[in-house]
C-alpha cells in the first residue's frame, strides 16, 4: 500500500531519528525504512509498527484513502510477493500472508506427487528457499526465533511450528529511553 512517506520523513526528523534509530524503535529492517522512504511502498505490518512508535492513527500514514485498513491484498499477490522476497528472512510477514503461501505450497506439492513423485521432489527444491523465508518472517512477527523451524526435522514437530506460526504479531514499542531522544 501507499503511505505519506514525506510524512514519514517529517514525523521521524521531529524526533531527531535517524533512519536506523526508526528501524531499531520499529523493529523493522534498516532497508525496509529507506525503502519506505523512498518509494512510499509499506506493508500494513509496517504502518502499524510506523503508527505505534509515532503514536499517530496509522490510517494517517495510509496515503490512498480508499485502501482499507484491514484490506488484505489478494491470495495471488501474496504468493507472489513471497517468491519476490525469496531471500528476505529478517523481515516480517502476517499471518495471511504465511498460510496463503502455505495453501498454495501445500497444493502444489500434492498435485506434484500426483503427477510424478520426481516432478514433486523438483518443485519442493523450488519452494524450499522461500518457503523457509515466509515462515522466518512469520516467526519474526510473532517474536519468536526463526530457529523454532528446525522443529519440521522433528516427528510431529510441525505442530510446534504452526502453534508458533498462528501467534499474533509483537509490535515492539520504543523504551522510554528511546523516546525521549
Amino acid at each position: 500500500m501507499k503511505i505519506n512517506a514525506e510524512l514519514v520523513k517529517k514525523l521521524r526528523a521531529d524526533k531527531q531519528w535517524s533512519q536506523e534509530q526508526l528501524a531499531i524503535a520499529c523493529g523493522l529492517n534498516l532497508r525496509t525504512i529507506q525503502r519506505l522512504e523512498n518509494t512510499a511502498n509499506a506493508s500494513i505490518e509496517s504502518v502499524r509498527a510506523l503508527a505505534a512508535v509515532f503514536v499517530v492513527d496509522a490510517s494517517v500514514l495510509i496515503l490512498n484513502t480508499e485502501t482499507s485498513q484491514l484490506e488484505a491484498p489478494h491470495p495471488l499477490r501474496v504468493i507472489k510477493d513471497c517468491f519476490v522476497q525469496f531471500a528476505d528472512f529478517s523481515g516480517t510477514a502476517s499471518r495471511y500472508q504465511y498460510g496463503w503461501f502455505l495453501v498454495f505450497v501445500l497444493l502444489v506439492s500434492a498435485l506434484a506427487e500426483i503427477i510424478s513423485p520426481t516432478l514433486r521432489q523438483f518443485v519442493t527444491v523450488l519452494i524450499l528457499l522461500p518457503f523457509l523465508a515466509v515462515g522466518s518472517r512469520r516467526l519474526n512477527d510473532a517474536g519468536q526465533s526463526v530457529w523454532w523451524q528446525l522443529m519440521y526435522l522433528v516427528p510431529f514437530g510441525v505442530v510446534v511450528v504452526w502453534y508458533f506460526m498462528v501467534q499474533p504479531a509483537k509490535l515492539t514499542a520504543p523504551d522510554s529511553a528511546t523516546r525521549s531522544s
